[in-house]
């Protein structure tokens, strides 16, 4: 990040010493440095830089001999623009000027370019596959193929055990895993 210094009390109470001009393609700061006593500091952007850039706040309190950063949002433009950054101080009794030019950034490998191609829709994420699916890929066949033999298996086994014990309950859980098996197939149909 850039910095703009600006002297407050080197020639005197309330006196700025600031450089007449300054130029940046990035945010900055407007760095206060008090060699005195403690003072008060507006800060303030003319009209037309404060159409790209931007102070929070635009009154500081600056300790006695110490250093206070001010940030100064920019707001990157295709072409250069200048203004002025007004510095007052002793509630206005001494001003300074700088002439602060926001040019274009410079090609920055950080940036990212944005294009109509982003407002595609992109792929669907893929989605993880069902059972039968992955029985299928296993088999190498059709999942419904599987399915049916499977179930198939499942209803002669049940209808020969049921046959064999003579048991009603048995021929009860032997309809219900036909209608398990009709009712599976035809969801792996559907789908």
């Amino acid at each position: 990040m850039s910095q703009l210094t600006v002297s407050l009390n080197e020639d005197g109470l309330h006196s700025i010493t600031a450089p007449d001009s300054f130029e940046t393609s990035e945010p900055f700061d407007v760095l206060l440095n008090n060699h005195s006593e403690a003072v008060y500091v507006h800060l303030n952007l003319d009209e037309t830089l404060s159409a790209v850039a931007d102070i929070r706040a635009n009154n500081h309190y600056v300790e006695p001999e110490s250093k206070r950063p001010v940030s100064v949002a920019v707001d990157p433009r295709s072409t250069a623009v200048t203004g002025r950054l007004k510095i007052a101080t002793g509630y206005g009794a001494e001003v300074a000027y700088t002439t602060v030019t926001v040019q274009p950034p410079t090609d920055d490998p950080k940036r990212v370019t944005v294009d109509e191609s982003l407002a595609k829709p992109q792929r669907e994420p893929p989605t993880e596959p069902t059972t039968a699916e992955q029985l299928a890929a296993v088999a190498g066949g059709s999942a419904t193929r599987l399915l049916g033999g499977f179930g198939l298996l499942a209803v002669v086994l049940a209808v020969a055990i049921a046959t064999t014990l003579e048991s009603g309950v048995v021929v009860a859980g032997a309809v219900v895993v036909l209608l398990g098996v009709i009712i599976a197939v035809g969801l792996a149909v559907r789908a």
